[in-house]
């Protein structure tokens, strides 16, 4: 049994998880606690559909009515039971079949609840009695009342306020800050500051750090990307560790020619993973859609991932589709690190004119490798619609 805590958050649709959960690792980080945040759910929400611009958000969120594919939940489970830091797991709304056996798999339990859904509040406590989960806190999400701690022991109880989606200034307020310090308190006592120094040793080659790159108070920015190339050795193993956007993962990968590259992922049960093997094809991934596009500006790759989850052991290399070399990349899709970092080798090594990642927090197409003098890593340009004909190398 893994014991490193694995707290999920779960409660009603439309009580704010998501804007909590999204509060609760900011508030974290800003303490330097080292913690992974999964979202255990088909919708594909992440940060940035909190910092992005809410008609963006709406387009690109799914909505998810139908029961999750096995493959989903299994892919998930893996994923917290290799966990190699501890996690906070983000449930869906109303979570039935196997995906309760999600619940198994985790520590404790955040519950945030509505007064006006007593059912939902009951079945989610059934959920946690059931499965042996540790309740931490029990909330409710209000508008008109005011924040407050109604109860400390057993469990925390309260009422919290403000969880409005796109509102980026994290959570205050007794009740939220009094669990800040419950979910600290319970990561600290599992020494994730010596596990962290074990990965650290464990890195082949020279470890990037990307957390030294940004304060634990800020966000990468696209204008940070040049000082980051600038300051990553060359002819040398990486080896790149820490929370950031795909287009750093990205950009490094691209700047970095041929050498060995490892990236940390706690959710694999090794924790280090090398870039995905890939291929150029015209076949389909069984578990992926990779579409082909072309606009005025650029080709645009689509890669989708219906069940948002990837096995990272391939039986074959991953098929990417021939694109012309004539105009620069835009790659779009929300995909794990070790396989945009084999996209963005793969397409580069074909000497495209430059390569860009959409960036959909800000509906943006974010330069991250060029061979021209008129893009630098970092650059933004607007991101061209995909509800277009589709061009014949994808088909």
């Amino acid at each position: 049994m893994n014991l490193l805590p694995a707290i999920l958050i779960g409660g009603p649709p439309h009580a704010g998880k998501s804007v909590l959960f999204y509060s609760l690792t900011h508030a974290l980080r800003e303490r330097h606690i080292p913690h992974h945040a999964i979202r255990a759910c088909l919708d594909g929400e992440g940060n940035w559909s909190q910092e992005g611009e809410p008609e963006t958000v709406s387009q690109i969120r799914l909505s998810v009515k139908t029961e999750w594919p096995p493959s989903f939940v299994e892919r998930i489970t893996q994923d917290i039971e290799h966990r190699c830091l501890p996690f906070l797991v983000d449930m869906g709304g109303r979570p039935r079949g196997t995906q309760l056996q999600l619940f198994r798999r985790c520590t404790h339990a955040i519950l945030l609840l509505r007064e006006d859904k007593p059912d939902d509040t009951a079945m989610w406590q059934r959920f946690i009695q059931e499965n042996g989960v540790v309740p931490l806190a029990q909330l409710y999400s209000v508008q008109q009342k005011e924040a407050q701690i109604t109860r400390l022991k057993p469990i925390l109880e309260g009422t919290i306020t403000g969880l409005e989606r796109h509102h980026l200034e994290r959570q205050h307020g007794p009740a939220f800050e009094q669990l800040v310090e419950l979910v600290a308190t319970l990561f600290r006592s599992y020494t994730p500051v010596d596990l962290e120094q074990s990965f650290f040793q464990q890195a082949t080659g020279e470890l990037i750090n990307l957390h030294t790159f940004v304060s634990s108070r800020e966000r990468w920015q696209p204008e940070m990307l040049p000082h980051l190339l600038a300051n990553l050795p060359t002819g040398t193993p990486l080896s790149l560790y820490g929370a950031a956007p795909l287009w750093v993962y990205a950009a490094a990968a691209a700047a970095t020619g041929q050498q060995p590259l490892t990236q940390f992922d706690p959710s694999l049960q090794f924790g280090w993973a090398q870039p995905l093997a890939v291929e150029t094809s015209a076949r389909q991934h069984p578990d992926a859609r990779v579409d082909v596009y072309t606009s005025e500006i650029a080709t645009i790759v689509s890669i989708q991932i219906p069940t948002t989850r990837l096995e990272y052991f391939q039986p074959e290399p991953f098929p990417l589709p021939p694109i012309s070399s004539e105009q620069g990349l835009i790659i779009d899709g929300r995909i794990p690190y070790w396989l945009l970092t084999a996209v963005v080798r793969h397409y580069r090594d074909q000497h495209i004119p430059w390569l860009a990642t959409h960036y959909a927090s800000m509906n943006k197409a974010i330069i991250v490798y060029s061979r021209t003098d008129c893009y630098q890593p970092g650059d933004l340009l607007d991101m061209p619609s995909l509800n277009r004909k589709r061009s014949n190398a994808s088909s």
